[in-house]
């Protein structure tokens, strides 16, 4: 079953939030290379890990990202539920394969079909 497995939290000034959401819950974020695009680690034991990102062009301020087995059909089960993809798929190296996807509300979220284990990875968005 999927399962969330990755979050973004969107904002104006992303160093400020990512400063806020370290100081309060104490999580650990950095800076992914070059990419406006901070790595947060939330820490040991159940939860996710998640990022803080500049705005995006949806105007969402938080975007969850599910994991799925095969991307092709979580994109039919979408549309076959009244939801529309926004994009085609892409490759995230070192992580998997991603695409976002619109439910019937408008809310955007994410999929992704992260590598599966033994194939190279990195520390990517989500550590999946």
């Amino acid at each position: 079953m999927p399962r969330p497995v990755h979050f973004e939290i969107f904002g104006d000034n992303p160093e400020k939030v990512a400063a806020f959401y370290g100081s309060v819950f104490g999580w650990s974020i950095e800076r992914w290379g070059e990419v406006p695009y901070w790595l947060a680690d939330t820490g040991e034991g159940p939860g996710i890990h998640g990022a803080i990102a500049p705005p995006n062009q949806h105007g969402q301020k938080v975007v969850l990202t599910m994991a799925v087995d095969d991307l092709d059909d979580a994109v039919a089960r979408i549309e076959n539920a009244g939801g529309s993809v926004l994009a085609e798929r892409s490759t995230i190296p070192g992580v998997g394969d991603f695409a976002h996807a619109f439910d019937p509300n408008g809310v955007l979220f994410g999929i992704l079909r992260p590598l599966p284990t033994g194939e190279d990875r990195d520390s990517g968005p989500g550590g999946v």
